[in-house]
């Protein structure tokens, strides 16, 4: 059984800007050590990126957003290249809050098997994904949009559609991608259920971020993600 991963989408929230989310980063590396069998990622705002990586011992370290363009003429794009150079792991792609095409999606994981980072796909319905899971992207996350920061996780709203979701993946990707689900994961018991329908990770951003002891929240996660190992 692959290691369960638990991604923190730090997203644009002002508590994790500057030395702040340094503090952040710092957490979940303290989180990480005392947790081996869970795999913690992190996908910090793009502005922050160079700091986390340069900051980071264990924790694998994704930018929020990338685009299907090389380095050149492009004017505020986030070409998949720079993001290598920075020394990320990978790029989030297709988040409901930064939503593209499939056609964008298929370039960034072409983009990405070359450069050798990986890709977290995000998909807000059965429909979207089924054709990114056949893309086979590093993992695709099943993310209803309408639950997203509403405390009401997918792994209980919606248990039937997860379970659905993670056989697609597994199908249309040939087992090549890893099924992970989002939205609304707000407890260890939120992680269980979505480990426990076949998910191999959680998609977390404001029930960490907006937590009065982050440590003690990712704590909970971890131990919910770890129990899935034994």
């Amino acid at each position: 059984m692959s290691r369960p991963v638990i991604i923190l989408n730090l997203k644009s929230y002002k508590e994790v800007f500057g030395e702040e989310g340094l503090k952040v980063l710092s957490i979940i590396e303290e989180v990480a050590d005392k947790f081996p069998q869970v795999i913690f990622a992190v996908a910090p705002n793009i502005t922050c990126l160079s700091e986390f990586v340069k900051s980071r011992r264990k924790v694998r370290i994704y930018s929020q957003h990338a685009d299907p363009f090389p380095m050149g003429a492009y004017t505020g794009h986030i070409p998949l290249e720079a993001i290598k150079l920075l020394g990320a792991d990978g790029t989030l792609i297709n988040h409901s809050e930064r939503p593209v095409s499939i056609k964008t999606v298929s370039s960034i994981v072409e983009q990405a098997r070359h450069l050798a980072i990986e890709v977290i796909a995000c998909g807000g319905d059965i429909k979207e994904i089924s054709k990114i899971a056949s893309l086979k992207p590093n993992y695709v996350a099943f993310e209803p949009p309408e639950l997203i920061g509403t405390g009401i996780s997918v792994s209980k709203a919606r248990p039937e559609e997860l379970k659905a979701s993670v056989a697609i993946i597994v199908e249309q990707s040939e087992s090549r991608s890893i099924p992970i689900c989002g939205a609304g994961i707000s407890s260890g018991e939120d992680v269980k259920l979505a480990l426990e329908y076949g998910a191999r990770g959680v998609l977390i951003a404001s029930a960490f971020v907006k937590a009065r002891n982050k440590k003690e929240k990712l704590t909970e996660f971890a131990l919910a993600a770890e129990s899935a190992v034994y």
